[in-house]
């Protein structure tokens, strides 16, 4: 029986040097220094009780209670980890950890009375040796220990509990010396059952260790793969992929550099603004033709010189013979009128939406009866809508026919709104500057330009109605009313892109 009784106790050493294992295992959990039991854990490291410093937790995050195994098995109680400022919630299979402490606990009560069991069976030892070991600290933890397991360090060594607890030195009389040495006599052996209990006990604390060790490790491989999930691994990733389309990007830009001919796209087929997109393409010759400044507001025709100064020129104004007659509403120049074939006035709302779509310079050509041409050229045109009264924006002049547009400061048509006939928007503050000279125009208080005068086939005398150039090389001769006006044989305005490359 003695043998019996040395062979349980090596059980109970063997499975003692497995929870400071099972301990470091889930270092990253609780603190060493802490038992657990059905209050929680308590902080053992000094007799005071004082709680260790620990920036991590680890408790039950609700009430594990229970009646009967059954009920105990199978509640609900998962864990929560504190990792300032996070809070994990960990799953209730690992509350394995805590029935296994406390079955370790009831196990060693239940070797204690074994052990108080064959103290009293020695004959040599009285009862106040008893009471002092009954009276011995009943745990002494070093760091890395769990509570409880110094029995299997007394059964083991050669030294007492007193030599460690309060300093009496009493020799190898320990009683786990005492088993070894086999001297003891008259013990009573324990029953069957309750080795069989003892049995029973020690092999489900096994697989519960064994439980709890594989949860511990499969949570520590979630954790792990958590800290993965860094910011810095994010944008590691994001670098990574944006680096990866800026290579692709590249390299399909240097292949259409290297292998790709420019060509005309299809929209410019489909839908061109003016005819400088209609150039584009080769063969193209004067025309009318369609084109779309702005989707919103539809497709019309145009008159198109492909052929004169490089081409892609948008004709808003001609005047070839006097057929038509530019003495006109606000609604006809609003909407355009005469023949593109010949000679008309493109209309003030597709002149707009023209200038509008882009950055376009104007090329007015001009030549007299007597053979003379010129021309006048500004790097900027732009005409308003009808609510701005299609205001006329002009400037950045040159040319042969000189500036008659802002010929001088009393006289300057830039900046100025529309006016016709039945419509007064000059500067003129005596009457209407459109009904005395019988056009529509961008007047000021009246005239140094006038395009859209009335046309003479020959110089004519009286009211200057006619078509107009203040600067023009013989205006000099025309002071004196009594004078003849200069008559011009044709006149064209055509508009064309600033960045258009012929």
């Amino acid at each position: 029986m003695r043998t019996t009784v040395l062979c349980v106790c090596a059980s109970l050493l063997l499975s003692a040097t497995v929870i400071p294992r099972t301990s470091q295992v889930a270092d990253f959990t609780f603190n060493p220094h802490q038992r657990w039991d059905t209050k929680g854990p308590n902080t053992l490291g000094s007799e005071s009780g004082t709680p260790a410093s620990c920036p991590m937790k680890l408790r039950p995050s609700g009430q594990c209670g229970g009646s009967g195994a059954g009920a105990e098995e199978g509640e609900d109680c998962p864990y929560q980890l504190t990792l300032p400022p996070l809070t994990i919630q960990l799953p209730k299979q690992f509350r394995l950890l805590e029935k296994t402490m406390k079955e370790l606990q009831n196990l060693k009560e239940t070797v204690n009375k074994l052990k108080s069991g064959c103290m009293e069976c020695r004959g040599g030892r009285g009862t106040g040796q008893q009471q002092a070991d009954q009276g011995q600290p009943q745990i002494q933890r070093d760091s890395g220990e769990v509570a409880g397991l110094d029995l299997g360090q007394e059964l083991q060594g050669g030294s007492s509990r007193e030599e460690r607890g309060d300093g009496i030195a009493t020799g190898a009389t320990g009683a786990g010396a005492e088993l070894g040495q086999g001297s003891i006599t008259g013990k009573i052996p324990p029953s069957p059952s309750t080795m069989q209990d003892m049995q029973i006990k020690l092999n489900k604390m096994s697989a519960s260790l064994r439980n709890a060790r594989n949860q511990i490790s499969a949570l520590q491989g979630h954790l792990e793969r958590l800290n993965l999930l860094n910011i810095d691994n994010i944008h590691a990733i994001v670098d990574s992929k944006v680096e990866n389309i800026s290579t692709v990007i590249n390299k399909i830009s240097s292949t259409c550099n290297t292998q790709c001919q420019l060509q005309p796209t299809a929209q410019f087929i489909l839908a061109p603004r003016d005819c400088s997109d209609y150039n584009a393409l080769e063969g193209r010759k004067n025309g009318v033709y369609r084109v779309t400044p702005d989707p919103r507001n539809g497709t019309f025709e145009v008159f198109c010189d492909m052929e004169s100064f490089g081409g892609g020129w948008t004709v808003i104004q001609q005047r070839l013979n006097g057929s038509i007659s530019f003495n006109r509403t606000w609604a006809e120049y609003k909407k355009g009128f005469g023949n593109l074939r010949g000679e008309f006035w493109l209309g003030n709302d597709h002149i707009h939406l023209l200038t509008k779509a882009k950055d376009m310079i104007l090329r007015i050509e001009l030549e007299d009866f007597e053979g003379v041409r010129e021309y006048a050229k500004y790097d900027h045109f732009y005409v308003a809508n009808e609510f701005l009264r299609y205001r006329l924006s002009v400037s950045g002049y040159s040319g042969t026919a000189g500036n008659a547009i802002s010929f001088s400061k009393q006289f300057n048509h830039d900046q100025k709104f529309f006016t016709t006939p039945d419509r007064d928007n000059d500067m003129y503050p005596s009457g209407n500057c459109g009904a005395y000279y019988s056009s529509g125009w961008w007047f000021d208080a009246c005239m140094s330009a006038n395009l859209n005068g009335k046309y003479y086939h020959k110089r004519y005398k009286g009211v200057r109605n006619g078509i107009f150039w203040g600067t023009w090389h013989n205006m000099s001769t025309e002071y004196y009313p009594t004078n003849y006006r200069q008559a011009f044989k044709t006149v064209k305005m055509m508009i064309r892109p600033k960045n258009y490359a012929p």
